[in-house]
């Protein structure tokens, strides 16, 4: 435990952190980095004993965990969602897997959802995924530590002296594509570790609402077509993103036909997003 300090970036997330703190191992270091949390997720963590820093404003998920790896002072740093409930024996047993294969800049355990299934938390690279024809419920459970080119940033480890930090261009989603794609361009492998077993809620860090919804479609949106010109350039992603307009609006049409009022935002802000990107402008970065 004391070669490894958690980080985690929470906003509004107060319920969830009180569940991931006590889920937390003896002897284990914490960093709780605040988005500026309308509600007690900065006294919660206090309470636990964890360091926190208070950020003036929401800086959003990828700057939040850059501020707690410059704090961190271990040799590797775990990040996790305040969903996430962590233990002792993946922790050490991802650890073990650092350890054996020295060349992994981030290891991942296996997440398993609330009712103890395994999620399927790691994948090709993103662009890559819509070209294969598949069903990933048909695909083989792994049985011992694999390279993948996409771990899920809801729970990873770093290696602290590699130096990876996370893209601050996106403010939410896609941030776990593009440092994972970071550590495969220098060369550094991406390793899943399947006896190392963690539990993530998904989708539960803050509380749940109207406004929540449409500002994480307005951002997916964005943030799809950032990552696209990252990667492809931005002729590519100004392609997608006319695409892209001509989706949600055959949606927003469908959605608004059916009286399905609460899919028919998330398809506005899907477009606000997408437009958005298209003048050069940034998604609204807060509620």
């Amino acid at each position: 435990m004391a070669r490894v300090c958690v980080v985690t970036v929470a906003y509004n997330s107060a319920a969830a952190l009180r569940g991931m703190l006590g889920s937390m191992p003896a002897g284990l270091a914490v960093i709780v980095v605040d988005n500026a949390s309308h509600d007690d997720s900065a006294m919660v963590a206090e309470a636990a004993d964890a360091q926190v820093i208070r950020n003036a404003a929401n800086l959003g998920f990828g700057a939040g965990c850059n501020i707690g790896l410059g704090a961190a002072q271990t040799e590797f740093v775990l990040l996790a969602n305040p969903d996430t409930r962590l233990n002792g024996a993946a922790i050490t047993r991802l650890v073990a897997a650092a350890d054996a294969f020295p060349d992994a800049a981030i290891l991942a355990p296996m997440l398993c959802d609330e009712s103890g299934a395994r999620v399927r938390s790691w994948d090709v690279e993103q662009l890559h995924r819509r070209m294969l024809t598949r069903k990933r419920n048909a695909e083989a459970w792994p049985e011992g530590p694999f390279c993948a080119e996409f771990l899920s940033g809801a729970c990873m480890l770093l290696r602290a002296s590699e130096g990876l930090c996370f893209n601050e261009d996106f403010f939410l989603f896609y941030d776990d594509d593009a440092i994972c794609a970071a550590a495969r361009a220098k060369g550094r492998a991406l390793v899943l570790v399947p006896d190392a077993v963690m539990h993530h809620a998904g989708g539960g860090s803050s509380a749940p609402s109207q406004a929540l919804s449409a500002f994480k479609a307005r951002h997916m949106a964005w943030s799809r077509l950032q990552y696209m010109a990252l990667m492809r350039g931005n002729a590519a992603a100004r392609r997608e993103a006319w695409s892209r307009v001509g989706h949600h609006g055959s949606k927003a049409l469908g959605h608004a036909l059916t009286l399905r009022f609460d899919k028919l935002r998330a398809d506005v802000a899907g477009i606000g997003g997408t437009m958005a990107w298209l003048r050069g402008k940034r998604a609204t970065a807060a509620l």
